[in-house]
């Protein structure tokens, strides 16, 4: 029997092959995902649009790195900035019932995934 999958409110990665999708992290946010391992799956949400995705790697990332800020325009483009995605996990978060500040502003969670083929 295959486990359920964990469920993560982000839009879907569209890679050539595999993806990359940076999501908060925290003590009440996405603590089934912290926890996950290579080959689990979860689904990507968007609005009514939903797709399961297989879990290439997961690690954390240190958020005030020019390592982190590399990684976040690679995945979203020159414009984005790290001021930029707090507003959205903020808003996220209220959304979810966690509060603005229920995510950590010191790490995020950088997952790489694939498609089930």
């Amino acid at each position: 029997m295959m486990a359920k999958p964990i469920n993560i409110l982000h839009p879907i990665p569209k890679p050539p092959k595999n993806g990359i999708a940076i999501v908060p992290c925290g003590l009440y946010c996405n603590r089934e995902l912290q926890n996950a391992k290579a080959g689990q799956m979860v689904e990507f949400w968007q609005d009514w649009r939903h797709e399961k995705r297989r879990i290439v790697q997961i690690t954390k990332f240190r958020i005030n790195t020019p390592e982190f800020t590399f990684m976040l325009r690679c995945v979203y483009g020159e414009r984005m900035t790290i001021a930029k995605l707090f507003e959205q996990w903020e808003a996220w978060a209220v959304v979810e019932g966690i509060g603005s500040a229920g995510f950590s502003r010191d790490e995020a969670l950088v997952v790489e995934v694939s498609n089930l083929e």
